[in-house]
């Protein structure tokens, strides 16, 4: 008999020993029913019939009558063995069923004994045939489970890497269990001192954590993704349609098709990652696969199936979406901004070295409901979210992102803030914003009756359209029978432009698919009247005018009807709201006294989401050092700045900077930093640039850059980062982009070239003086690189005035850079892309400018170091940029300029000139299959692919490489670009 050390009273234990007694157990397990004992029991519950309590009355335990029988039955002791220890264990099973998992009220009810029965049976884990009742009693727990026995289950077996001791007892837990499981592995290593951050090697991504190994795979294949490695790399666009990435297809597996039936399918990948979950023969913890079927075919983003897979491991536990996002800070501490051979690239954007940032994101906004603490996190993550997929922020976004950073980065009282005036504190809610007023007195609030009104004024016009394209009046005026005979019994319900009119001055029509169905009727009722051959000629005139009205007149009308509603709900949005001053503090009280001694008491709404530009202002600089209780695992300040250096949203952010200057600065003539919302967006762009350094402090350390509106000091230290980039250089900036205006407007075709050839104006002048001393303006460079990636964009320039302006941005970007651009990635993929947008219309000049300069920074970096030069981006995005070229054929690159200028890319690499001898460095490169020079070598193939072989040989003889040409990389597969 079990004992569970519960208080019982004795016909309990009677009642047990009779129901799992020897031959009560022998009996379940043959299919035979027990003789019934009676019994009674009184009206109190005590036993009545004279019973032996102290066992006289106990089945005997002697099981060799019982066996003998069986054996004369044909049953073997085997057998018999076998059955009557599942009856057993079934029994056990049921009886822990029954048993309450939590303490009672006396304190030993439940709890207490399955804890012993823990105890006693863990002995028997290795045992296949006992095993199950440890694993009903684990389950029967759950929460309850001590954190001892959950490490045990965790334990690695010793030498065997991942492989974990109990690893066929952890697989027969269900997911709840075994997240515990890895939660009390990865408090015991943080615990430890193993982990603790960047320092320590147990609890990151690359440490021995069992949640490590099992998120692994899925941090990789996010990574990894061609697509979105693409995306996150092409940082600089023309629009805002090419800006927009939905997020939903980063986190959803087969986002925009329905594949959760298909077998094999993407979400059926993602969700067989629960054995993240399942354990190996051995007992590993390993992840599923995720990416691929059966055959090694892509059947899903690996980013969304990575994303799926993330949130099946971590499920609804806040613990384990803690630990994850402490290991992705962790990881973007050491890779973050790092090319492959962990290179830094200088660029603020970071691209697809910062895509760590981006599934950060997506993990936080596919968890679900997070936890209180993670309040303003999910605000702002949520308000980035929206932007990316827009493709521009709103101004009253950026305020919203500057309330919830004020929120994170919040000092503690001993660690005041320089600007002792900051403002009013932050209301975390979430409460809707206010419903706006309306702007018009003489139309409702009601947006109904305001688009029905609306809808009035589009039709008029598409009606005064419609009599224009109906020169002879066919549809006008209504049908009578002395013009067309019978026509009232064939038509049912006739219609004309007049009863149109009549119904639009009426207010008829309640949506512009009513107005579409009186047209169409129109149309329809003259076919359906005019048949045979006599009606040949209204047919072909009713399907002329219904031709020019679909596709013209229709379209016009819903463009004109969707963009007055736009307004319409923009303007309500700014209603009562005075226009934003160039400065002002937010949050400031109107105190004055009012009449009786009394001040006007100010009740303003500071939640977050009713943030708008007026509260706009940036944080004031700080920096502190924070005692270990102090801290937040994970750290909230590290989590805010990688969302700010998601690539997906720097590219949002840095095309607002560069539309405001043209936008609002240049054409009102203000002073860049006297703008309301530049300086926040600046101190934007550099909380991201450090967001590497906060993740490597993890919490220990934190600050926050100047906006760089006025010089800081503290302590004699200069806490003015961006002053320089804000105050001093932004101006120049400025004159860069009005120089590069001029440049356009003077050329041929130009609204100045008149002007120009009369000596009236005379062309600026290049000034690269004014650009020394840049070189760690970071932020200022993201912004120069996008205004240039515009300029170069087809419809943007002309081909005379990029002449000029070309020159002008290179000079500037060699100051800003110090000449070094060979880790420029997003910007050298950018201008690629670019540049490839005029396909064979692409002007020779422009061609030769790009040329020249992509080989001058390659120069430049090849005198410094030749395999960095070699291995790099820039080298890369060059012999891309020429393939692509080459496939237009003479109209832009001949193959002959092909070779050519793929040899002088590999003379300037190695930092010598066209013509002299080649010394062995770029051979080397070649043969000893560097990972970093992959790339480049495989666009090197492909140019020398397309080449007949005696002068592919007569060019490889020319730069030193005397090996066979390899087979093409990608040979049999498409080539994949950036």
């Amino acid at each position: 008999m079990v004992s569970w050390g519960i208080r019982r009273r004795p016909h309990d234990d009677i009642g047990f020993q009779r129901d799992n007694g020897l031959h009560a157990n022998f009996a379940r397990a043959f299919g035979a029913g027990p003789r019934p004992q009676a019994s009674a029991v009184g009206g109190d519950g005590d036993v009545d019939v004279d019973v032996d309590v102290g066992g006289k009355g106990a089945e005997p335990l002697d099981p060799s009558p019982a066996l003998d029988f069986l054996s004369r039955l044909g049953v073997s002791r085997h057998e018999a063995h076998v059955r009557v220890a599942s009856a057993l264990r079934s029994a056990i099973e049921d009886e822990v069923q029954r048993v309450p998992a939590s303490i009672g009220p006396d304190g030993r009810h439940g709890h207490p004994a399955l804890l012993g029965l823990l105890a006693s049976s863990w002995q028997f884990r290795d045992v296949p045939e006992l095993r199950p009742v440890l694993v009903c009693v684990l389950r029967r727990l759950g929460e309850r489970v001590p954190a001892p026995m959950l490490r045990r289950l965790g334990a690695r077996r010793a030498g065997s890497g991942t492989e974990l001791r109990n690893g066929d007892l952890v697989g027969q837990l269900g997911p709840h269990l075994r997240r515990l499981v890895w939660e009390a592995d990865w408090d015991a290593i943080a615990a430890s001192g193993d982990g603790g951050g960047v320092e320590g090697g147990g609890a990151t991504l690359g440490g021995h954590a069992i949640l490590a190994d099992l998120i692994r795979p899925s941090v990789r294949g996010y990574a990894t993704d061609a697509a979105l490695v693409r995306r996150a790399d092409l940082a600089f666009v023309g629009t805002a349609a090419e800006r927009r990435l939905v997020t939903r297809s980063r986190r959803t597996a087969g986002a925009g098709e329905d594949s959760s039936e298909a077998p094999g399918g993407s979400t059926a990948d993602a969700r067989s990652v629960m054995a993240s979950i399942r354990m190996s023969k051995g007992g590993a913890a390993v992840a599923a696969p995720t990416g691929t079927g059966n055959d090694g075919e892509e059947k899903s983003s690996s980013s969304a199936v990575a994303v799926a897979s993330i949130k099946e491991i971590i499920g609804d536990r806040p613990k384990l979406l803690g630990a994850v996002l402490d290991m992705l800070i962790a990881d973007h501490a050491t890779k973050g901004g790092r090319l492959r051979d962990g290179t830094a690239t200088g660029s603020i954007v970071g691209g697809a070295t910062n895509l760590t940032c981006s599934l950060v994101a997506d993990v936080l906004l596919s968890f679900g409901q997070l936890p209180r603490s993670y309040e303003v996190l999910d605000i702002m993550a949520r308000t980035l979210d929206s932007s990316v997929q827009s493709g521009t922020i709103s101004d009253d976004a950026i305020s919203q992102v500057q309330g919830c950073l004020r929120a994170i980065f919040r000092p503690t009282p001993s660690e005041q803030q320089l600007d002792r005036t900051e403002g009013t504190k932050i209301k975390l809610s979430l409460k809707p914003a206010k419903a706006p007023t309306s702007m018009f007195p003489d139309m409702p609030v009601d947006d109904s009756e305001y688009e029905r009104k609306l809808i009035q004024r589009v039709v008029k016009t598409a009606l005064q359209k419609m009599k224009e394209n109906d020169p002879q009046g066919l549809f006008l005026n209504p049908v009578t029978d002395a013009i067309a005979p019978g026509y009232y019994g064939i038509i049912e319900t006739p219609m004309c432009i007049r009863t149109m009119e009549e119904k639009m001055m009426n207010s008829t029509y309640k949506s512009i698919d009513e107005y579409k169905e009186d047209t169409l009727l129109i149309f329809s009722n003259c076919c359906k009247y005019n048949v045979g051959p006599a009606g040949q000629w209204f047919r072909t005139e009713a399907e002329r005018q219904k031709k020019i009205w679909k596709d013209v007149i229709l379209p016009d009308a819903k463009i004109k009807l969707k963009a007055e509603m736009l307004k319409r709900r923009n303007a309500l949005k700014r209603i009562s709201r005075p226009p934003p001053p160039l400065a002002f503090a937010p949050g400031k009280v109107d105190n004055a006294p009012l009449a009786g001694g009394r001040k006007k008491e100010a009740k303003e709404d500071t939640a977050i989401n009713n943030l708008t530009v007026q509260d706009v202002k940036p944080l004031p600089p700080w920096k502190c050092k924070r005692r270990k209780i102090e801290l937040e695992i994970p750290s909230m300040q590290c989590l805010a700045s990688m969302l700010l250096a998601d690539p997906f949203f720097m590219r949002v952010l840095v095309d607002k900077i560069v539309k405001i200057l043209r936008a609002d600065v240049l054409k009102s003539k203000t002073v860049p930093s006297g703008h309301p919302l530049l300086p926040s967006m600046f101190q934007l762009l550099n909380i991201a640039r450090i967001s590497t350094e906060l993740c490597a402090l993890n919490g220990k350390q934190c600050y926050v850059p100047d906006a760089g509106i006025r010089k800081v000091l503290q302590d004699g230290e200069d806490f003015s980062s961006s002053f320089e980039s804000t105050r001093n250089r932004l101006p120049l900036f400025a004159k860069l982009l009005l120089d590069a205006d001029l440049d356009r407007r003077m050329v041929a075709g130009g609204d100045l070239h008149d002007a120009a050839l009369q000596n009236v104006l005379s062309r600026p002048v290049i000034q690269i003086k004014e650009w020394e001393g840049t070189s760690s303006l970071y932020d200022l460079r993201a912004v120069v690189e996008c205004a240039f990636v515009h300029v170069i964009q087809p419809g943007n320039s002309h081909e005379l005035a990029l002449r000029n302006q070309f020159p002008r941005f290179v000079a500037a970007l060699d100051e800003l850079s110090g000449g070094d651009m060979l880790n420029e990635r997003p910007f050298l993929v950018s201008l690629s892309h670019a540049l490839l947008r005029y396909k064979s219309k692409l002007p020779h000049s422009t061609r030769d400018l790009a040329t020249r300069c992509l080989i001058r920074w390659l120069k430049i970096g090849g005198k410094i170091s030749p395999k960095a030069a070699v291995c790099s981006p820039l080298h890369e995005c060059f012999i891309f940029l020429l393939n692509e070229w080459s496939l237009f054929g003479n109209l832009v690159l001949s193959r002959e300029l092909l070779l050519s200028l793929g040899e002088e890319a590999v003379a300037a690499s190695i930092g010598i000139d066209i013509g002299q001898k080649c010394d062995d460095t770029f051979a080397q490169i070649w043969s000893s299959d560097d990972d970093g020079f992959l790339a480049v070598k495989e666009q090197y193939t492909r140019m020398l692919s397309s080449t007949p072989e005696a002068r592919a040989a007569k060019w490889k003889q020319k730069v030193g490489i005397n090996a066979t040409l390899p087979s093409s990389p990608t040979e049999g597969n498409p080539q994949v670009g950036f």
